[in-house]
């Protein structure tokens, strides 16, 4: 309590675990008001963002959905621990430290916070079997409020619509609709997250252009397909099958990446001029001969884009691009499988905001409390049930022990 602000808030606190500052925070009134001040937020989210990013995805098993995790900084691993929640509990969008869950079952999305456990229960809007895609907005550090969209599609009178439902977390309870009218309708691209960048929600749709949500005025505008794109297909051909096109981040840029038969397009896109520029034209090293796509793009903000790509029976090599001989190269092998997509999770003390459940039973709270805790642990501390069952098993005593430490 001795050291100088300058030590104990721009250095020594910043650097330990986000689970040990939340701690901090119960020293003493001063910690607490300094921890909670926006400068320090910006300090603890640069800090972190750097050294701490995960890669989070699922795949179906036979009853249930079952989690990995790629630790991504400072160096690439696989971890090799699981985690296995029931089908009904689904990812939908990684922002800024939160989580967006949907728990089917109760009809339900949960904002979720796995550093201070904190979350927020939204009961749907209405039409929730119509909805195509949603996102989650959040605003740390400049501020603690955060937004949820979802987005469908309609077709009234022969004139077609996105619509879009809105809910702030300073309203909870209060879905606001927003429609956007188009002259085409173009479906999302099946199965690509939103990207959130300068207070925007970005959807991609199959031809490559783009379904753009500002968050702050609560308006929708359609991004034309990069003129790239024909040239390319003109003289090199489509990718007819697979995934030939993402949307994603990449060293903080909105940046699309499109497969060839021959190259690889990087593009990033310039808000000002609202123009898609070519950034880098690669060979194409993600197909197979019969032009089969074997690998996808990896988003992580602070990189290059990296890519994942497949080889038989059970590996994936990690492809990160080397500025030193500029080209990419065989950074690392994943055991295992990977799955697309990927969610890109960096611990934050982002604010969730605590609402009384509505319609919610005592056992059904408990459950959904058991479930993001489970997801807490597997994510901040790396404890998966299949250790935890296995530790059990063997000792019960071992396992009151780790309780105790918990």
């Amino acid at each position: 309590m001795e050291l100088q602000d300058d030590i104990l808030l721009g250095k020594v606190i910043p650097s330990l675990p986000l689970k040990f500052v939340v701690q901090c925070k119960l020293l003493s009134k001063y910690l607490k008001r300094m921890i909670s001040h926006p400068d320090f937020a910006r300090t603890l989210y640069r800090s972190h963002k750097e050294t701490s990013t995960q890669l989070i995805y699922s795949i179906n098993g036979i009853a249930n959905r079952i989690f990995y995790k790629i630790s991504v900084n400072p160096t690439i691993t696989l971890t090799r621990s699981v985690l296995t929640l029931p089908y009904e509990v689904e990812i939908f969008a990684s922002c800024n430290g939160l989580i967006l869950f949907r728990f089917e079952q109760f009809s339900r999305y949960c904002v979720f916070n796995p550093v201070t456990g904190d979350h927020q229960l939204i009961p749907y809007p209405e039409s929730a079997n119509m909805f195509e895609s949603k996102g989650l907005a959040v605003d740390y550090p400049v501020s603690d409020q955060y937004k949820v969209v979802t987005i469908s599609k309609l077709v009234e009178n022969s004139n077609l619509f996105y619509k879009f439902h809105v809910l702030s977390s300073e309203q909870p309870g209060l879905w606001r609709e927003i429609q956007l009218r188009t002259n085409t309708f173009i479906s999302l691209s099946y199965g690509s997250p939103s990207v959130y960048w300068r207070d925007s929600l970005y959807w991609l749709r199959h031809d490559g252009s783009v379904l753009a949500f500002d968050t702050k005025r609560e308006e929708a505008i359609l991004i034309d397909r990069p003129e790239f794109i024909d040239d390319f297909d003109q003289s090199y051909g489509k990718i007819l099958t697979g995934r030939n096109i993402w949307l994603g981040m990449a060293l903080g840029s909105l940046t699309l990446v499109c497969i060839f038969r021959k190259y690889i397009v990087i593009s990033t896109y310039d808000s000002s001029s609202s123009r898609w520029r070519v950034s880098h034209t690669l060979d194409n090293f993600v197909s197979r001969p019969d032009g089969i796509i074997i690998g996808f793009p990896v988003w992580v903000d602070s990189k290059q884009v990296s890519f994942m790509v497949e080889h038989p029976p059970t590996y994936h090599d990690l492809y990160e691009y080397s500025t030193q001989i500029n080209r990419y190269e065989n950074n690392a092998v994943m055991l295992g499988t990977v799955n697309y997509p990927m969610y890109c999770f960096h611990p934050t003390l982002a604010c969730v905001h605590r609402t009384p459940p509505n319609d919610v039973t005592t056992a059904h709270q408990a459950y959904i409390d058991a479930k993001l805790n489970d997801m807490r642990r597997y994510i901040i501390e790396g404890i998966s049930l299949r250790e935890e069952t296995s530790s059990s098993s063997s000792s019960s005593s071992s396992s009151s022990e780790e309780e105790e430490q918990e």
